[in-house]
């Protein structure tokens, strides 16, 4: 940070001394002057201050690398957080083993509705609807004798 504070400084303290003399040798003043002082300087510092904008250069790249160090470090450690149990498998898991087990209970628990067939009880549903195994429900269809329901 030092080599950036010294390059900024010289090149105001050039930017300043350029200026100065413009207004002493021409009659230009105002944003004319002020703005041939900025081409003018920046040239004569372009050549003059090489060393000082190296170093200034290097100071600032440490500071972003340093910060990309600490990015990187973070992220990797919320990598390491991450790695024992990911998020999104441990709750998908247990939604999954609970909708297996509300199937199951409602397969016990009289599932049979609208017309499917279960293990259990087939040979008495088969007897008291036909041998197609049909309930009495909207989407079954008409026996004979009977009106077909609408829809």
């Amino acid at each position: 940070m030092r080599g950036i504070a010294i390059y900024t400084g010289l090149r105001l303290a050039l930017l300043a001394g350029v200026w100065l003399l413009i207004q002493i040798v021409t009659p230009m003043r105002g944003l004319l002057a002020i703005a041939v002082a900025l081409v003018v300087s920046g040239v004569i510092s372009f050549i003059l201050l090489d060393r000082p904008r190296d170093r200034a250069s290097a100071g600032l790249s440490g500071v972003f690398r340093r910060i990309d160090e600490r990015i990187e470090r973070s992220k990797v450690a919320e990598d390491i957080d991450d790695d024992p149990v990911p998020a999104g498998q441990a709750s998908g898991q247990g939604e999954s083993h609970s909708e297996q087990q509300a199937v199951a209970q409602d397969e016990q628990a009289g599932g049979l509705e609208h017309g499917h067939e279960g293990t259990s009880g087939g040979a008495a549903h088969d007897s008291e609807h036909g041998s197609e195994g049909k309930a009495g429900g909207d989407d079954a269809e008409p026996r004979e004798g009977q009106a077909e329901p609408s829809r």
